[in-house]
């Protein structure tokens, strides 16, 4: 009995010194993991065709940790003819954005393809972009060479662009009209002899690009996002006409 008294007593001291104290009121939540949003996740160039296939293409990732409806954002197209002139993007042809309709879900990537991709090779969710196979303005999507930026778009009140009577706001980019091109090194081509850097290469007219696996969030800081060497770059490419489509539609990060 008396051992009982001692341990109770020890006890009732040792809560009453203790200073820190103990909230049930609210849940530990732990720290959102997962990409803040859609990313631009893959994209082709190619002046040139592979086996004479133009496979122009581009991929969205859904990294976030729920599903993501596609109907809030759109893909923009803007294209470049010289290595200096800035501008800034500009959607007011409807010709030159494609509003999305679809549920994406987590872990799931979306591409968008030319008509005139191989099926094949490149699998795609939804077709856009002229079908014409010769036809080398580029001015007319999707005809992806260095020179052309895609934006990704999303619905915003605030936003700058509008599209078809709705607001959006870029929030992703590859390529920027308000960034310099250089000359390509390389050999010439009718189709396109200039394009921006990325990850230092100066010919990036006939790649595949994959994002990293390590970016966490859209971006619409495209001389950032391209790097200048392949360590600041979000984004790795193949070497020139070594086209990698074995990751379309399946984004795992690189």
């Amino acid at each position: 009995m008396k051992n009982k008294l001692y341990i109770g007593l020890f006890a009732i001291v040792f809560v009453m010194g203790c200073s820190s104290s103990i909230s049930f009121d609210e849940p530990v939540v732990p720290p959102e993991v997962g990409i803040s949003d859609l990313i631009i996740s893959e994209i082709s160039t190619g002046v040139n065709t592979d086996d004479g296939d133009r496979n122009h293409y581009v991929e969205l990732y859904n990294g976030t940790s729920a599903a993501v409806d596609l109907s809030d954002y759109a893909i923009g197209y803007h294209a470049v003819f010289d290595e200096n002139t800035l501008t800034d993007w500009d959607f007011s042809n409807e010709d030159h954005f494609l509003i999305l309709n679809a549920l994406l879900d987590v872990n799931t990537a979306y591409v968008i393809a030319s008509p005139i991709a191989n099926a094949t090779k490149v699998p795609s969710d939804i077709e856009w972009g002229t079908t014409s196979t010769s036809n080398a303005n580029a001015s007319i999507p999707l005809q992806l060479s260095g020179n052309s930026a895609i934006a990704l778009l999303k619905k915003d009140a605030d936003g700058t662009y509008t599209l078809k009577g709705t607001k959006y706001a870029i929030i992703d980019v590859f390529g920027d009209p308000n960034v310099a091109r250089i000359t390509a090194s390389g050999s010439s081509s009718s189709r396109n002899n200039f394009n921006w850097t990325v990850a230092g290469e100066t010919n990036v007219r006939n790649r595949t690009f994959w994002r990293k696996s390590d970016v966490m969030k859209p971006s619409t800081d495209w001389v950032t996002s391209k790097g200048e060497d392949p360590i600041s770059s979000e984004w790795i490419l193949t070497e020139d006409r070594a086209w990698d489509y074995s990751n379309v539609g399946k984004f795992t990060g690189f």
